[in-house]
């Protein structure tokens, strides 16, 4: 007698529950912060300086059909390859296009909220093949998506983009293993290649490891054929994502932060005493802020995503499952990633062999983790006794360390619990942990006793998961104040510039430190920028002058030559109280008139807000303000695009000092000596004992002779510019535009060399008389990675048709789902839905 289980309720998976109860999670965390911030989502930090500028600028380039040169994004890049590690290749962000522009960054939070909610639909999936109790899975989907590393990397936003879709990796290599499903694992693989491609590069280690300790399972049935079926769908699923990828990395082929690498003693063991304990502590207890480490102070790995807290079960679940199933394929490769993460150079491989160390592929096991703590729970003979005592003593010795004195300063006594930076904090945290651990006790307890209600325990869950969200975002959020000003100084901040930018009326602006990507939420291109992934002839260029560019282009006041260079019209200073233009001028004659050294300066890195603009930036002037930033205009701004006829030898420009260098620019151009001798005929070179010292009167002259000489219109879009200028003679024409492969240029019609000049800038040769310029660009090795992504998915889809021709009608599948024990929900329809797997072989 066959039975019907097509309708029966017992079989419907809780695909909608683990997603709803994700989402509004989240977003019941957001909405007090939401509510008191007139509708915006403000937290701290990165967040608050690259996502929502981020989200902003990208949203407005994608709708005016913008993908090719970004103006907005430092001196000028390449709108995908910058933008690709962030946001570029997400199907959430795309999603953000669909909605009117006005309610773009109010979309974050609840843009959040969708990725935690699929976060814990695709765990939940990926876990119910191994657990047989459907809320045990949901509860397991629900550690995932709210696990430490999570709660840590709301901070991190495009983060959340990868953690919510990697469990179908996990998935699609399952289905193509055990279910020999053909096709899906490429799909899955090149959909995270296009997400993001640093995350791809840790994703890529981890599924082998993966792959190497499922292989000897029994419920893992794979053999030679389908591995080499397996890795081919994973190269096709890579050249899929080319059109992306390949452009990404050719861009990042350049930047010094992926070429540094870990060598002799640095390669074994880490020189911060104090991340071991962090990351020991990160799994116990509810994670820290990022850039805020309580307990173990260190500026080093601050910002390394270190957080791997499991809401409620903390890692109760995880050791006893590692205790009663020691050789199981999840345990093995749960301590193999264990010894990965306290290996620098094994950790390293999860992000291409880098030196910098970041824990940001924790998310992979923690998933692991999720599946075997859901696993724990559901087994009905598994005794947690173990996990408990565990956890209780690692809390306890936690809370002793948190009780020692820290080292004193000068003649100061040393005190007892003083060792936490924020000591209300890491006690308020602790005490989480210790009630969340007593719960578990309960929970354990009734479910040894056969009366846990397993929706109580989701419940109790989601509830847990919702305080560790509290207990970080509250603590690192920005107060109300804060949030309301940058609400109303850079979000809407736009209303009061002095000048806007449009096709036809170029120029750049400079602003405070603190306010980098204010001028992309503005529409108005700057020369400060906090963006680690630009043009590499930036990094290029500052390197050649001796200004440090590693996650943000930040020349100091004291580099005013560069303004005029840069084609910088306006200044805007950010008002401090005591700070105002007329305060601090009439200060300064107050103490000229006693003594000269009161006076400010923004050398030395020193805070600029009581510098005088003028007396820092020569020929800028005070001009007005609106309600938060004081506006200084340069008197002598140099349209983009101007003459020179002098030039100086890089092998000579390479024997004097960086300041030397840049002094240099506003005067001459610094030619290879190939350069040198294809232009000789226009320029003469000028010798560098000249420029020993830049003074403002040397500098203002440089100014005036570049105003002579420059562009009499300029028109620029994502495609390229054009510029007309008359030269009395013939000229290379310099533009303080990144130097690309892409860029290529025609002079009056004719086609011209493009001049790398200054180790990062864009010059060509221009006739006397008046020129049309005109510079087109093309993203890089694009229309390549189109055709290998076209030509792959053509292979796959081949490869898809071919294998169903040969399979047959009759073959059947494999088993979907695997469970070696007696599961604590007790129902009938579990055994049967098992059952049902089976029922077309019978």
């Amino acid at each position: 007698m066959k039975k019907s289980f097509g309708n029966s309720r017992s079989y419907k998976e809780k695909y909608l529950s683990a997603f709803l109860i994700g989402f509004f999670a989240l977003l019941l965390t957001t909405l007090p912060m939401m509510v008191t911030e007139r509708g915006y989502f403000i937290y701290f930090g990165d967040f608050n300086a690259q996502q929502i500028p981020f989200y902003s600028l990208a949203n407005d380039a994608v709708r005016s059909g913008s993908f090719g040169w970004n103006w907005f994004t430092d001196l000028g890049s390449d709108f995908m390859t910058s933008y690709s590690f962030y946001l570029f290749g997400s199907p959430f962000f795309w999603l953000t296009t669909l909605l009117p522009r006005k309610l773009v960054i109010y979309s974050i939070p609840f843009l959040l909220a969708v990725k935690h909610g699929m976060a814990s639909l695709t765990a939940y999936i990926y876990i119910r093949r191994f657990v047989r109790g459907k809320n045990a899975a949901l509860t397991g989907a629900l550690l995932y998506a709210f696990s430490g590393f999570q709660v840590y990397n709301i901070f991190f936003n495009h983060f959340q983009d990868v953690t919510a879709l990697f469990p179908l990796t996990l998935i699609a290599m399952e289905e193509n293993i055990n279910c020999r499903r053909k096709g899906v694992f490429a799909l899955s693989v090149a959909l995270m290649a296009c997400v993001n491609y640093y995350f791809f590069a840790g994703q890529a280690v981890f599924l082998v490891l993966y792959y190497l300790f499922r292989m000897r399972s029994s419920d893992f049935h794979t053999s030679w054929k389908k591995f080499f079926m397996l890795i081919l769908e994973a190269v096709l699923g890579s050249l899929m994502a080319a059109f992306i990828l390949l452009p990404s990395a050719m861009a990042l082929m350049g930047n010094y932060r992926i070429s540094e690498h870990a060598y002799g003693a640095d390669m074994i063991g880490y020189t911060d005493k104090t991340l071991i304990p962090r990351i020991i502590q990160s799994f116990f207890m509810p994670s820290d802020p990022p850039a805020y480490p309580n307990l173990f102070r260190s500026d080093f790995e601050k910002w390394a995503s270190i957080g791997g807290y499991l809401p409620l079960f903390s890692m109760v679940g995880v050791l006893s499952f590692l205790r009663m199933h020691k050789k199981h394929w999840a345990s093995r490769l749960l301590i193999c990633c264990v010894i990965f993460a306290f290996i620098p150079v094994l950790n390293s491989l999860f992000q291409a062999a880098n030196s910098y160390y970041y824990a940001r592929w924790f998310y992979m096991p923690i998933l692991i983790m999720a599946m075997m703590t859901a696993h724990t729970l559901d087994n009905e003979g598994c005794d947690c006794s173990f996990g408990l005592r565990f956890c209780a003593v690692m809390l306890g010795a936690l809370a002793v360390i948190g009780v020692f004195p820290r080292k004193p300063e000068d003649d100061k006594k040393a005190k007892l619990f003083s060792m936490p930076e924020d000591i209300p904090y890491f006690w308020l945290t602790l005490s989480i942990a210790v009630v969340f651990l007593i719960l578990t006790f309960f929970i354990m307890r009734r479910k040894k006793k056969g009366t846990l209600s397993t929706r109580f325990m989701v419940l109790v869950t989601a509830g847990a998961s919702v305080i560790c969200i509290f207990t970080t975002s509250l603590y690192g959020a920005n107060t109300i104040g804060d949030s309301r000003n940058y609400i109303s100084s850079a979000i809407e901040g736009g209303s009061g510039v002095c000048e806007k930018v449009t096709e036809d009326n170029f120029f750049r602006i400079d602003i405070s430190e603190d306010c980098d990507n204010y001028p992309m939420l503005w529409g108005l291109p700057s020369m400060r920028a906090f963006q680690s992934v630009v043009c590499t002839s930036i990094m290029d260029f500052y390197s050649f002058i001796g200004i440090q560019r590693d996650v943000a282009s930040r020349p100091e006041l004291s580099n005013y030559a560069l303004r005029g260079l840069f084609s910088v019209k306006y200044y805007y200073k950010e008002k401090a109280a005591g700070c105002s233009y007329k305060e601090l001028l009439s200060a300064s004659r107050s103490s000229r008139s006693s003594s000269s050294s009161s006076k400010a300066s923004a050398k030395d890195g020193e805070d600029t807000s009581r510098v005088i603009i003028p007396d820092e930036l020569p020929s800028f002037k005070y001009i007005g303000e609106n309600d938060h930033f004081e506006i200084y205009e340069n008197e002598l701004f140099i349209p983009m695009g101007f003459g020179y006829d002098q030039y100086v030898t890089k092998s000579s420009a390479d024997n004097r000092s960086k300041l030397q260098r840049q002094n240099i620019l506003m005067k001459a151009l610094v030619l290879s000596d190939e350069q040198a001798e294809k232009y000789s005929d226009i320029l003469s070179e000028y010798t560098f004992s000249d420029a020993l010292t830049l003074s403002r009167s040397n500098y203002s002259i440089f100014c005036s002779e570049k105003r002579k000489c420059c562009s009499k219109s300029f028109t620029f879009d994502s495609h390229g510019f054009t510029s007309v200028i008359d030269l009395s003679k013939p000229q290379l024409v310099f533009f303080s535009v990144p130097y690309s492969k892409g860029w290529t240029a025609e002079v009056n019609g004719v086609p011209a060399d493009v001049e790398r000049v200054d180790e990062g800038f864009m010059a060509v040769r221009a006739n006397a008389g008046e020129n049309t310029i005109v510079f087109r660009y093309e993203t890089p090795y694009l229309r390549v990675g189109l055709i290998i992504s076209l030509c792959s998915a053509a292979v796959l889809a081949a490869y898809v048709l071919i294998f169903r021709r040969r399979r047959g009608k009759n073959e059947p599948w494999d088993m979907k789902h695997y469970y070696d024990y007696t599961s604590c929900e007790k129902i009938r329809a579990a055994d049967e839905y098992c059952d049902s797997l089976f029922k077309k072989e019978r």
